[in-house]
């Protein structure tokens, strides 16, 4: 099962390396990235959320699905409880400790976790995805936002208020999607077909700016944040999935797919947006870029395992 698993993810991640090399010849850099990343945080990625749920949601799923994002938000916030904790173990500055809070609270739910859910589950898996990412980014845009603007000045005065932030094109793609859905609304084909091509856009686009974001992660930092970057893989890739792996265990009212995808977005990497928020809400940017690699490197084994985990 872990060599299926594996061989399964490896796909992706060989996509996340053509994203790395792209922008170690030149091809992606900061800007580029940057663009990329908004395309699909505000063009691709609502399109996927609007056609999934359109065409996929019912009122029967709902009953299946309510409790994910309650299961996000609890996850969440107990990363974000044993980061706190473990940040005491280390030696940084304030913005270094909020850095790596947040990257020890915050997973790549979206950009990593569709493409793995439609390589393991298909369609369904995807979905599910997508109601998890409801409480997720209920956290991620209010405790993300403030844990790093606490640990040092912000450099974006506009992003003051974190529910404003709530309040953006995904959110508008979710809640249109649900209404669509749940209403069985019979809109045009064409424009259905129209948003089933933007959305897929999404796996591909996502993957490469991810692998571009990695390749920030240079060995040199690695060893000079040697002591919090193995405390944030203990935290992010071990302790919380094997909390998730646990605690959804004994919870016999979970199906088998609902608690498949708790575990894998449990056991996702940190975000790989954690370098644009830092630049934009503050941190340690060095710390941030080697979080993001040495996690993502660490998943390639740690997610076929835990996902191994539920088949025993």
């Amino acid at each position: 099962m872990f060599i299926e698993v594996l061989s399964k993810i490896s796909v992706l991640f060989i996509v996340l390396a053509i994203g790395a090399l792209a922008r170690n010849k030149k091809l992606l850099d900061g800007d580029s990235t940057r663009a990329l990343a908004k395309i699909v945080l505000v063009i691709a990625l609502p399109f996927l959320y609007f056609h999934s749920l359109a065409t996929n949601f019912t009122r029967e799923l709902l009953r299946s699905v309510w409790v994910l994002p309650v299961f996000a938000v609890g996850m969440v916030a107990a990363g974000y409880l044993l980061a706190k904790y473990l940040s005491r173990f280390t030696r940084l500055d304030r913005p270094g400790k909020a850095t790596f809070i947040y990257l020890a609270t915050f997973t790549n739910c979206g950009f990593l976790a569709i493409p793995i859910a439609n390589a393991l589950y298909g369609t369904d898996g995807v979905m599910r995805v997508v109601f998890f990412n409801v409480g997720f980014n209920l956290l991620y845009w209010t405790l993300g936002v403030w844990t790093l603007r606490n640990g040092s000045a912000a450099t974006d005065k506009k992003g003051a208020s974190p529910l404003r932030n709530l309040i953006n094109s995904g959110t508008i793609g979710l809640l249109g999607g649900i209404i669509v859905g749940f209403t069985a609304i019979r809109l045009p084909l064409f424009m259905l077909d129209a948003a089933k091509i933007m959305g897929s856009a999404t796996i591909p686009l996502a993957l490469l700016v991810v692998g571009s974001m990695m390749s920030k992660g240079k060995v040199g930092n690695l060893k000079a944040y040697k002591n919090p970057i193995l405390l944030i893989v203990l935290c992010r890739l071990i302790l919380v999935p094997g909390l998730a792996l646990l605690i959804t265990g004994l919870c016999g009212f979970l199906s088998p797919l609902a608690r498949a995808i708790i575990v894998l977005q449990s056991a996702m990497p940190s975000a790989s947006t954690t370098p644009i928020f830092i630049s934009r809400f503050g941190g340690d940017s060095q710390l941030a870029a080697a979080g993001v690699f040495a996690t993502h490197i660490s998943s390639i084994i740690t997610v076929p395992l835990f996902i191994t985990l539920l088949q025993i």
